[in-house]
């Protein structure tokens, strides 16, 4: 199984967190959440990082995943689409799609759903903490259908996948289920005793001390 991670860039991103986080922190926090994802995923057959962002593909590179350029600015979905129809054109046979703002997965919880092995074809959906959004869509083959993100899109992707004649999987993971896109979540995250490159920046660069108390 490969993993998709599509990234929009570290140059000011997470503008929800524009209210606690100045665009420099906001940028080396998405960076340090990348670096812990792709850690993760390390054990998987390869990792695919997929941007419209130069400069976002050439740190992927260097961290040891493979690139791919978004042929155009289509949004989050179109980016998951583009890699899952590459990855199908070469044979590959599942992708799990990843976002680059979960720190807290672990190895573990990937494994959970690489080793699957559900007859094909298949889905397996794992839900955000609010079981709003989707934080990984597994599908087996790649392309087996368009994925769509976004608002309710945990309830849209199982919706998809029946349609499809696909049962889903629903998997609730921990490590997965936190994304850190509010000032919300970078509140939890910051209370929480982590092992992770992305804790560790905000604990040393002060931001976790001053996100508690505001």
């Amino acid at each position: 199984m490969w993993a998709v991670v599509p990234i929009k860039g570290f140059d000011a991103p997470k503008q929800r967190l524009a209210d606690v986080l100045s665009p420099q922190e906001r940028g080396a926090l998405a960076e340090h959440m990348l670096r812990d994802v792709l850690a993760a995923l390390s054990n998987l057959e390869g990792v695919v990082v997929i941007s419209g962002d130069e400069e976002a593909l050439y740190k992927a590179r260097w961290l040891g995943a493979r690139v791919m350029s978004e042929r155009q600015p289509g949004g989050y979905s179109a980016a998951v689409g583009q890699a899952g129809e590459v990855l199908a054109g070469e044979g590959v046979d599942a992708m799990m799609h990843v976002p680059g703002d979960v720190p807290l997965i672990t190895p573990d919880e990937v494994a959970q759903i690489a080793e699957l092995n559900p007859a094909v074809p298949a889905a397996c959906v794992v839900p955000s903490r609010d079981h709003d959004g989707t934080n990984c869509l597994a599908l087996w083959p790649p392309d087996l259908f368009p994925p769509a993100f976004g608002p309710n899109s945990f309830h849209r992707h199982c919706q998809i996948a029946g349609d499809s004649g696909v049962q889903p999987v629903i998997l609730e993971l921990d490590g997965f289920a936190l994304d850190i896109d509010t000032p919300d979540d970078l509140r939890l995250f910051c209370a929480g005793q982590y092992d992770c490159g992305s804790l560790r920046y905000l604990q040393a660069s002060g931001i976790a001390a001053r996100i508690s108390q505001s």
